[in-house]
């Protein structure tokens, strides 16, 4: 198969490249705004668990179809210093009346309407409001955007926050980083492949392949988001992993190719070869990587659905330019990329580099136990931070301190003790009406056990208006609306028909323990009669369904992955020992990189430098994606040396000579691969969002690691002490591998 395509590709590549050309110039029109096109929800909720059926009840049932805004007021310098003084006051009214007439401003809940000492800092000078503003088709953003621009006053200063200011901060940072990255990227990894080729022509191509990859993925990735939501932060894993491994893809056939030059012969059959043997390495490498990052779909979670979607798509996008454009720039360009050295002090370079690469293969394999013991050690204390890890969400403190929702959230928690913006939700469905008989008798007896719970401050529902009111009250109340103001609106605000909604209000943080574990408490309770079913919502709750949700999953994903991993490396490798090794390598590797993470992101070594807020836990979120990334990047460094061990074990005629050669031609490859993917992660882990560097900071460590730790040492020591063991099969799997092996095996070099 590849070499007819390689064939077809020599005959027409002007026809390849026409049409490539034409491809690439309308996806980069065409997905040129991608990010403007995403979704600002996360989609970290779990379909069908309690806390998003409760969500959804919010919106479909009791018609709360709106988002939170938080209005932060502080006095402007010679401003009314206190709260409650009149001139504070007006002003803070001025600007919530001015929102009144607001269409799209569903409520407003303020300090001066309703007197809550909640929501008046203890120092007496900043209040805060809540604007309850409709979603609409767009979540809000627009709606919360004209909000903004229309918040003014003479003195006082108005700062947003919520959930809904936090995401339109993290989509603003995150546009304004990854443009920054992509144009970093490019110019540090022009200069660097310059160095590395010695050849502008030949620094050129790369480069290319990478601007088509990430063209063609941003289009592709709008696309999809035509017919479905896709997550803001798809776009920072389009750009990353595109621009990566399309570099990594070309170094590798750009190097092939000019090593075939060296070795002389006709163009045709220069090209052929690099492609059936390069370009058939890229297609496995790309196939396996993609495969392991698509095993995300079988989370729930639309962020990792979304996350795995992008990834995907952005291999196969760089693997594909890779084995399709570049043989086609190669036929035009020819032996102009030149095979050997010109100047002298790059031939005495590199003549000292194959002698270097040549006595470290055969000190590796002249000593594999000490190696194997001396890389294990290595990486055990690096995965040492692990044994302390804590998971836990994501809060403002992701946020750069420069954002203005972090500035809000953080002066909430420190000025505003007892303000409680995040209470758990209760979605009930009553039997009958929510006003009356059985469904009201219900809704009184469950609001008096939740108050019982431990940890429990409040509780906010149709039979939770005064501690003093008794159930007959409450009938009393509801069985006349019309003549108790206070009846009606309370019906306005928590019932609908047979369903009814119940705030619980409690004293923990939102993202800690003791909040979860009130979830599981007050998921146990017992319903009294009267109501049919109850749905617990909120921060807290949707967190733990998240842990649980990973809990349950993971393994799974991790064994499709591992199976995916193996299945592709024995139809390449024709062994079942070689993708078992390949696993458990990769995890020992993965273990370092976790470590790497905890030490810096948890624990904050490195927290000034890399200019960001440790929050003593990692997120979920950040350590399942880059366990699918980097153990699909692992997967791509194994691919590169076992393909050119196995390559050179037809040529040398023994196991050891055939691991100290394949070093020799594959390191170099490895390590300047390792080198320019590690600019683009660095580039991309400089933004400022936690997130970003998370991703970044985790895969640079993988990838360091995995191209000198471990397959410079670890993998070729492991190779030698298996020894002929390495490339067993059983003779049933061996049948399967030479079918395959007649359609994808490279021709024998002449």
């Amino acid at each position: 198969m590849f070499l007819a395509l390689g064939r077809l590709i020599w005959r027409v590549p002007v026809w390849f490249l026409a049409s490539a050309f034409l491809v690439v110039g309308a996806a980069a029109w065409y997905g040129d705004d991608v990010i403007g096109q995403l979704t600002l929800d996360p989609g970290w909720d779990v379909p069908g668990s309690g806390s998003a059926r409760a969500r959804q009840d919010l919106r479909d049932r009791l018609g709360r179809d709106d988002t939170a805004v938080i209005l932060l007021f502080s006095p402007k310098p010679g401003g009314p210093g206190n709260v409650d003084a009149p001139a504070y006051r007006d002003a803070a009214e001025t600007v919530l009346s001015g929102l009144g007439g607001n269409p799209e401003v569903r409520g407003i809940e303020s300090y001066f309407a309703s007197a809550d000492p909640h929501m008046k800092s203890a120092d007496g000078r900043s209040s805060y409001a809540v604007v309850w503003l409709a979603r609409g088709h767009d979540e809000g953003i627009g709606a919360y955007q004209r909000l903004r621009t229309s918040l003014a006053s003479p003195v006082l200063h108005i700062a947003t926050g919520g959930e809904l200011a936090a995401y339109v901060d993290a989509r603003e940072h995150l546009e304004h980083d990854i443009r920054q990255s992509e144009w970093l990227s490019f110019l540090l990894l022009a200069v660097l492949l310059v160095w590395v080729f010695g050849s502008p022509v030949a620094a050129l191509l790369p480069l290319l392949i990478g601007g088509m990859s990430v063209a063609a993925s941003a289009a592709l990735l709008k696309m999809v988001a035509q017919h479905a939501e896709i997550s803001v932060y798809a776009a920072n894993v389009v750009s990353m992993l595109g621009l990566g491994l399309a570099i990594d893809y070309a170094l590798f056939i750009v190097s092939r190719y000019r090593e075939e030059l060296a070795h002389g012969g006709g163009p045709e059959r220069v090209l052929i070869a690099t492609f059936c043997t390069a370009g058939r390495t890229v297609a496995f490498s790309g196939v396996t990587v993609a495969a392991s990052l698509f095993c995300l779909l079988m989370l729930p979670q639309r962020f990792f659905q979304n996350m795995g979607l992008a990834g995907g798509i952005s291999v196969a996008a760089a693997m594909l330019a890779s084995i399709l454009v570049l043989p086609a720039l190669l036929a035009l360009v020819g032996s102009r990329l030149g095979g050997h050295p010109r100047s002298r002090w790059r031939i005495r370079l590199r003549a000292r580099s194959d002698g270097a690469w040549r006595r470290f293969g055969h000190f590796v394999t002249h000593r594999p136990r000490r190696v194997l013991a001396a890389s294990l050690a290595v990486l055990g204390i690096m995965g040492l931070p692990i044994l302390h890890m804590e998971i836990g969400p994501a809060d403002s403190k992701s946020l750069p301190p420069s954002a203005e929702s972090r500035r809000v959230q953080e002066t909430l928690e420190s000025d505003f003790p007892g303000a409680q913006l995040s209470p758990l939700v209760l979605s009930l469905h009553l039997a009958g009406d929510a006003a009356t008989g059985p469904g009201l008798t219900g809704q009184y007896t469950l609001a008096r056990a939740v108050e019982a719970l431990p940890g429990v401050t409040r509780v906010a529902g149709l039979a939770s208006l005064d501690g003093g009111l008794s159930l007959a009250d409450y009938q009393l109340l509801y069985g006349h609306p019309d003549q108790f103001p206070l009846a009606a609106a309370s019906l306005a605000q928590f019932a609908h028909g047979d369903r009814a909604l119940m705030l619980v209000y409690y004293r923990y943080d939102p993202s800690s323990v003791e909040a979860r574990e009130l979830v599981r408490h007050l998921r146990a309770l017992a319903l009294p009669d009267g109501l049919r079913h109850m749905d617990v919502g909120g921060v807290p709750a949707e967190y733990l369904d998240y842990v649980d949700s990973l809990r349950h999953w993971t393994p799974r994903v991790i064994a499709a992955i591992v199976a995916v991993i193996a299945v592709l490396l024995f139809l390449m490798l024709g062994s079942v020992v070689l993708p078992i090794k390949a696993v458990l390598t990769n995890l020992i590797s993965l273990s370092a990189t976790f470590g790497g993470l905890v030490w810096i992101f948890q624990d904050g070594h490195l927290a000034q430098w890399l200019g960001f807020t440790a929050q003593g836990r990692l997120e979920g979120t950040v350590l399942v994606l880059i366990f699918a990334s980097a153990f699909g990047l692992s997967i791509d460094y194994e691919v590169f040396l076992l393909s050119r061990v196995r390559e050179m074990r037809g040529r040398t005629g023994g196991d050891a000579r055939a691991i100290a050669a394949g070093m020799h031609k594959s390191g170099p490859i490895i390590t300047r691969a390792a080198l320019l993917i590690g600019i683009v992660l660095g580039t991309f882990a400089m933004g400022d969002l936690v997130f970003m560097k998370a991703m970044g900071i985790g895969l640079l460590i993988s990838v360091i690691v995995d191209a000198t730790v471990v397959r410079m040492l670890l993998v070729p020591a492991s190779l030698r002490l298996l020894g002929p063991w390495m490339w067993w099969a059983p003779a049933s799997l061996r049948v399967v591998y030479d079918r395959v092996h007649q359609h994808f095996a490279p021709p024998p070099r002449t």
